[in-house]
C-alpha cells in the first residue's frame, strides 16, 4: 500500500474559510508517522450553523495555535509540501471545504501551480463503489469495527476526521486488493 496523507478542515460555514485543519500521514505499512493540527480562536467562527451544531464543541480541548487564517494556512502548506510526495492524498467529501483550502493555499502563493494533489482521492467515491454509504465514514468505521489508532476526539475534529477517512480508505484498498486476487484465481481456474 502507498503512503497516505489524509486531511480535513472545519470551516466558517460550508463555503467559508477554515478555522481548524488536521492532517495525518501514514507510511506504507499504515503506521502514523506525522500529524498536523491547527486552529484559530472561536471568535473567528461567525456562522450560526457551525456554532450551533457541535463543530466548536468538538474542538473545545484543542489549543489555539494561530491568530490568523494566513498564518495557519502557511503552516499547513509547509506541512503539505513536506509530506505529499509519493502519497495517496485523501479527503472525505472534499468539495467545497478541502478543495477550497487547496485553492486558498495556491492563491496565497504557498503552493505552486503544479503542487496540488494529482489526483485528490475522495473516499466517498470508494465507498460508493463498494455499495456503502458514501456520506458516512463514521458509519463504515463502526460497521467494520476499524481502529483509528492514537487519535482522540470525534466528528468535526479535523484530526479525528482525517484518521477515520484514512482507516476507511486503507480498509477499502485492502478489500479491493482481495477482490483482485480472487478474480485472478477465478480466471486461472477457468483456464484449466
Amino acid at each position: 500500500m502507498k503512503k497516505i496523507f489524509s486531511f480535513d478542515a472545519e470551516t466558517n460555514g460550508l463555503w467559508g474559510k477554515a478555522w481548524a485543519i488536521g492532517a495525518l500521514v501514514y507510511n506504507e505499512n499504515g503506521i502514523e508517522i506525522f500529524r498536523f493540527l491547527a486552529r484559530l480562536p472561536d471568535s473567528v467562527v461567525t456562522d450560526s450553523w457551525v456554532r450551533e451544531h457541535g463543530s466548536l464543541a468538538a474542538m473545545a480541548g484543542v489549543q489555539v495555535t494561530h491568530d490568523t487564517y494566513e498564518a495557519m494556512l502557511a503552516d499547513f502548506a509547509q506541512f503539505y509540501m513536506a509530506n505529499k510526495t509519493d502519497a495517496d492524498i485523501i479527503v472525505h467529501m472534499g468539495v467545497p471545504v478541502e478543495a477550497g483550502l487547496l485553492r486558498d493555499m495556491h492563491d496565497a502563493g504557498f503552493i505552486g501551480d503544479f503542487d496540488g494533489p494529482y489526483p485528490l482521492m475522495d473516499v466517498s467515491g470508494n465507498l460508493q463503489q463498494f455499495g456503502e454509504d458514501p456520506t458516512s465514514v463514521d458509519g463504515y468505521l463502526k460497521k467494520y469495527k476499524l481502529s483509528i489508532g492514537e487519535v482522540e476526539g470525534g466528528t468535526h475534529n479535523p484530526l479525528y476526521d482525517s484518521a477515520v477517512a484514512a482507516a476507511v480508505y486503507q480498509h477499502l484498498m485492502l478489500r479491493l486488493e482481495d477482490e483482485q486476487k480472487a478474480s485472478i484465481r477465478r480466471d486461472a481456474n477457468r483456464m484449466f
